[in-house]
């Protein structure tokens, strides 16, 4: 049955129209069914000259840089003029209604919402609670963007509604200056823990949907010590008023991260807090979307100055906005006491470990990974012909900061660089640029950073980790436990799927042992050198011959093929950084001044 105010007529709307003369565009939610996951939305929006209003749904979120066709959750569109008589709507694109009216009358659309997308951090609605992100949610008119907006939600007795939003005079009302301060401030409301505290006279507020393994009152106290360590990589320069929200969702099938304006709402599976490396994992999260606060929030590349909705956001420093902050998560939470110096050198180790296995460093920079986000595609191909804006950002901002240390004597770091981005360059500046990042560089260090960026940036050259290392005192390397017998392994270059028996291959590094023996990802490795052979012992099998080439019999559509393999010999160990074995004085006050840590008492430095 069609509801009532989605009749034709809409003459038994559930939501009162709103008055003739406003200026406010206003919106209510109603939710319907929520284990259906269905709610009612009305729009009403003032009058605008002309005899047609386009009201839009966001085709992307902020982000998040990947079309999502956010218009598929919406049904029964309908649209009336201020004495509840029906308008013609004509749909132009997938995300566009076109509404026919005249000139000085308002308009109310309506539609029904399902609100299923709880991964994608935009809309969900169930029994317990209700997420919303206005980008999947409120529709809009461009024409009425800057216009104030007010929010009125009807939801389930014994529910709480949260954002970061001000409050709009009822329990379940918020109001913002206009529709880009709402698409940037999610509602949470439902059922949650709730937690409050302060930094710097600022309210730190925690929300907390989901049972799950966490200590809400400990997370509350870290993020305070997060909020505290960021605000001074600023010098306590806030780009916020008086309220940020961390949302935290504990989960089954949703993970991941998104950040906003006033809040941030950050999801993980429900068991995975208990254990330090998972809270660890949390809590890097959390500075991360934090420090976004800033960087992105409050300045950004100019390319998505003001946000475009309906369209890709085209820009060629999304390796800054997103890269440069996960390397500030690391250093964040380092400086705020929640780590220690070994876990944050383990962290970089993983990180060039893993960068050194990807190919696709050689073919694709900084520069062109940024622009083709939009575009970016996972797994083995992007391993092998690609790099990632949040890896490769945060290893040039590894690279930037030691050598921004080198060349100031530590006084000065790539924190200095982000101060003058959000100084000189914030939304209302209208954002910044590579020229822009370039010349903060110089500003900082007094040098000329055009051929550093040539190399590492626009280019494809390999970041020099050995150097920038020794600078601060470090080595990275395979480190051979010295009571392990096998001091080598054979290495294929390939990855297998876990637990897989037979060993099922998922991907192949390109110009690897396996590449170039022709394996290719989805083959089914059945035994080396005629001995069966699972994922899990694979490298026992391979090393029970000394030397090659292998044997290799496989399953390749279900067709037995046999391949010859030529695996390298390479150190059976953990990629670390570590200290130098002599250290001087000098590497060891240029790694503190960079870290904001002491040097460790059992690392000496040579006098």
């Amino acid at each position: 049955m069609k509801p009532a105010f989605l009749a034709s007529a809409l003459t038994l709307s559930l939501f009162a129209l709103a008055p003739t003369a406003h200026a406010d565009v206003d919106y209510e939610l109603r939710i319907t069914n929520a284990a259906q996951h269905l709610a009612e939305v009305r729009a009403t929006f003032p009058a605008v000259q002309g005899n047609t209003l386009d009201v839009q749904m966001p085709n992307w979120r902020t982000g998040r840089y990947q079309i999502l066709n956010l218009a598929n959750g919406v049904r029964l569109f309908k649209a009336v003029n201020a004495k509840g008589e029906p308008l013609e709507v004509h749909k132009t694109d997938k995300g566009t209604w076109r509404v026919q009216t005249r000139p000085g009358e308002p308009v109310t659309v309506s539609y029904e919402l399902y609100a299923n997308l709880l991964a994608e951090r935009t809309r969900h609605i169930d029994d317990t609670h209700a997420y919303l992100d206005a980008s999947g949610v409120f529709v809009y008119a461009a024409p009425l963007r800057s216009e104030p907006v007010k929010i009125k939600l009807d939801v389930p007795a014994g529910w709480q509604s949260r954002s970061g939003m001000d409050a709009g005079g009822c329990d379940h009302c918020f109001v913002a200056p206009n529709y880009d301060v709402l698409v940037d401030s999610p509602i949470e409301t439902g059922i949650h823990e709730f937690y409050s505290t302060t930094v710097d006279g600022r309210k730190i507020e925690l929300a907390i949907w989901g049972r799950g393994n966490y200590d809400g009152k400990q997370m509350s106290a870290d993020l305070q010590k997060i909020v505290a360590a960021t605000g001074k990589l600023y010098a306590n320069k806030w780009p916020y008023q008086q309220r940020y929200l961390f949302i935290v969702h504990a989960t089954d099938s949703a993970g991941g991260a998104t950040e906003h304006i006033n809040s941030t709402v950050i999801q993980r599976p429900r068991w995975k807090f208990g254990t330090h490396k998972d809270y660890l994992g949390f809590l890097r999260t959390a500075a991360h979307e934090f420090f976004h606060t800033w960087n992105v929030k409050a300045y950004r590349p100019k390319e998505m100055v003001p946000y475009d909705y309906q369209n890709e956001n085209y820009n060629p420093l999304l390796w800054v906005a997103e890269g440069n902050t996960s390397y500030f998560e690391e250093l964040i939470v380092l400086r705020a006491g929640l780590a220690k110096r070994d876990e944050f050198l383990e962290e970089h180790a993983r990180l060039i470990d893993d960068y050194r296995h990807q190919p696709g460093r050689f073919q694709q920079s900084a520069t062109e990974s940024s622009f083709d986000e939009w575009i970016a595609v996972g797994g083995e191909r992007a391993r092998n012909a690609s790099v990632n804006i949040y890896s490769k950002g945060h290893l040039l901002g590894l690279a930037m900061d030691i050598e921004l240390r080198r060349q100031t004597k530590g006084a000065r770091g790539l924190e200095d660089v982000h101060r003058i981005l959000f100084d000189q360059h914030s939304v209302a500046q209208g954002g910044y640029d590579p020229a822009a990042v370039k010349a903060a560089l110089k500003q900082v260090s007094g040098q000329d950073w055009s051929g550093w960026w040539n190399q590492y940036v626009d280019g494809t050259a390999e970041i020099p980790f050995e150097t920038l290392l020794q600078n601060v005192g470090l080595q990275y390397l395979i480190d051979v436990p010295k009571d392990e017998e096998q001091k080598q392994e054979w290495w294929a270059g390939w990855k297998l799927k876990e637990a897989s028996d037979p060993a099922l291959v998922t991907e192949v590094e390109r110009d690897s042992p396996a590449w170039k023996a022709g394996v290719v990802a989805g083959d089914t490795l059945l035994a080396v050198n005629g001995i069966k052979v699972s994922a899990k012992d694979v490298g026992d099998k391979l090393w029970l011959s000394k030397t090659g080439p292998f044997k290799l019999h496989l399953f390749r559509r279900d067709e037995l093929r046999e391949l010859e393999l030529n695996p390298v010999l390479q150190p059976k160990g953990k990629a670390k950084v570590k200290a130098l074995d002599k250290p001087d004085a000098e590497q060891k006050a240029l790694s503190s001044a960079w870290l904001g840590v002491a040097w460790s008492k059992d690392e000496p430095a040579k006098k």
